[in-house]
């Protein structure tokens, strides 16, 4: 798919005491990684760790707190556990099973089963054994019995002493025999041919890291390299682009000319969004033009590109004193024209003729109130995991508030026709 490993998620989910620290590190095979202590509410915040489990793949692996902590502080902890259940791609739901193996008292667990389902992510049973000594095999097995009838779950369930690593292999084979992928297989280029070129636009600022390309530059040479498509790279001067300087334009047309006639010919241009103003007006309309915005944000998707297409039709409908929000997933200093802060602003107020009051969010965490949002306008995504930004399009979605994209966006306001241009590949 990508140069990006992607990660299986598992977090690791009970009430206080159950256990959940000790399945962490048996599972990870660190035996002091997450701490350990019998006092209730020991895990504040969620623990994370990776690791590579042999025949199943790279696997993210989230500690949580306890669901059923009471207090202020505790509620704030649930709030950390049920975003990693709603991002996991399995929970591990772990129960002390000799402390309430025989109560029919589960409604945490139950609580965590639902929102996982809810999300469409899946949820095995750990029954953990503190002091195993003395109890026979077939009692334990009764008592896990007796406990999956009273959840009634339905759930897969495995029963083992999470502080005794001989049991890792255990709990390893459990979960390569229960877990389903759901993962849908999104390609991040869609392309129908496997020889030519393909040009990346790629400007450079004062906020361009050095010696490296920002990751969706990245992914899109890696995935052109493995189809034997031969990426290009271009650095355009924005400035002069923008200042009309017909040698700056030549020099561009020159290089879509040189590939055009060439034996492989041009496929397809990828632009950085700043640029896709000049480059719509440039690129003669028979060559395909996308973003790299828009082609990650395809990808972190899962190929759900069409709501944030939808969500262009808000633009129209804002009015002065409307509240948008501008999100960003990564976090990093903003210097010169940066486009989350200054660019995008800007173009409403110049091309919309509105005056909004916006708020940015930048890094992993979402807004609370969704709901006093008239629009989301989001980056690509690059810096998060696709589960989290799946999570984050289901809980817009939730709200009700309609989303665009910083590709889809700045095509838009250069020319309606333009978003038309720069989704096309994707159909």
């Amino acid at each position: 798919m990508s140069k990006k490993v992607e990660f299986t998620i598992i977090a690791i989910t009970g009430r206080m005491n159950a256990g959940k620290s000790s399945l962490f590190n048996l599972l990870s095979g660190q035996k002091n990684f997450a701490i350990v202590d019998l006092r209730p509410g020991t895990t504040a915040d969620t623990v994370a760790t990776r690791m590579e489990i042999h025949d199943f793949g790279p696997v993210k692996l989230l500690d949580t707190a306890g669901i059923d902590e009471g207090s202020i502080l505790g509620e704030k902890k649930r709030k950390k556990t049920y975003e990693a259940i709603e991002e996991a791609d399995l929970t591990l739901i772990v129960v002390d099973l000799l402390k309430y193996g025989q109560k029919n008292d589960f409604f945490p667990e139950r609580a965590v089963a639902r929102r996982a389902k809810h999300y469409g992510k899946q949820a095995l049973m750990v029954y953990n054994i503190f002091k195993a000594g003395g109890i026979k095999p077939a009692d334990l097995a009764a008592l896990e019995k007796s406990a999956n009838q009273k959840l009634n779950l339905g759930l897969k369930s495995l029963c083992l002493q999470a502080t005794d690593f001989r049991e890792q292999k255990k709990l390893v084979d459990f979960i390569k025999l229960n877990f389903q992928r759901k993962t849908a297989d999104v390609n991040l280029l869609p392309l129908a041919y496997d020889r030519g070129y393909v040009l990346l636009n790629i400007p450079m600022d004062e906020e361009t890291p050095s010696l490296r390309l920002l990751r969706p530059q990245d992914m899109a040479v890696e995935r052109l390299l493995r189809q034997y498509l031969i990426p290009v790279l271009y650095r355009p001067d924005l400035k002069k682009a923008r200042a009309g300087e017909a040698a700056e334009k030549q020099r561009f047309l020159g290089t879509i000319k040189l590939l055009q006639e060439s034996k492989e010919g041009l496929k397809l241009v990828i632009t950085d969004s700043q640029a896709v103003d000049i480059l719509d007006r440039w690129l003669p309309k028979d060559i395909s033009l996308t973003t790299f915005s828009v082609m990650m944000t395809n990808y972190m998707s899962g190929g759900n590109l069409k709501l944030f297409s939808r969500g262009l039709g808000a633009l129209a409908k804002l009015k002065n004193g409307d509240r948008i929000v501008i999100m960003e997933s990564c976090n990093h200093d903003r210097k010169c024209d940066d486009i989350g802060t200054k660019q995008i602003p800007g173009l409403i107020r110049v091309k919309l003729g509105l005056e909004l009051k916006i708020d940015f969010s930048f890094g992993r965490p979402l807004p609370d109130d969704l709901k006093k949002y008239k629009l989301i306008v989001h980056c690509g995504g690059c810096m998060i995991d696709r589960q989290k930004y799946q999570r984050r399009i289901v809980k817009i979605k939730e709200a009700g508030v309609p989303i665009t994209n910083y590709g889809l966006f700045l095509a838009w306001v250069h020319n309606h026709a333009a978003v038309a241009r720069v989704v096309k590949i994707f159909k």
